[in-house]
């Protein structure tokens, strides 16, 4: 077999749709994907019903050990747990790590306005818009519901 260099590849990839009230066969089958969903669901809820990060990530926390999730890892690593959700979902923290590692605000918002004109035009996948943009792939997926959504 030969090594194909012409970086002419289909990619593919199958969406999980991360609300618990649809199971797929994927999360019937692994317990622990499941139990995540779960925990980032009720995350998500409180926050849409106007709880505040730290509130919601504490009280998803409470009751993912009261669920026992994880076959108890909420309990056994709580504080780990519980600081990792509040940095996951911070925008600003990312726009923090962007500068960090090189970005300027400019940049940045250079990379956002690009990819959503992508998205619109309908051009490119959210993987390749990514890769051209320099963008993380769940940034432009966000960018892609947002704008869709709209539609």
């Amino acid at each position: 077999m030969r090594e194909d260099k012409s970086g002419n590849f289909e990619w593919t990839a199958d969406v999980i749709n991360m609300n618990p009230k649809c199971i797929s066969p994927l999360q019937k089958k692994c317990k622990p994907l499941y139990d995540y969903i779960r925990y980032v669901y009720r995350i998500k809820e409180s926050r849409k019903s106007g709880m505040g990060k730290e509130e919601a990530v504490d009280e998803a926390v409470k009751w993912a050990i009261k669920e026992n999730l994880l076959d108890g890892f909420f309990r056994k690593q709580k504080a780990e747990v519980t600081g990792m959700s509040l940095t996951e979902f911070d925008e600003e923290e990312f726009k923090r790590v962007c500068r960090e590692d090189g970005y300027e605000d400019g940049i940045y918002d250079k990379a956002v306005e690009t990819a959503e004109n992508f998205l619109r035009m309908g051009v490119a996948t959210v993987e390749q818009i990514a890769a051209a943009t320099g963008l993380p792939l769940e940034k432009v997926q966000e960018l892609a519901d947002s704008i869709f959504a709209k539609a």
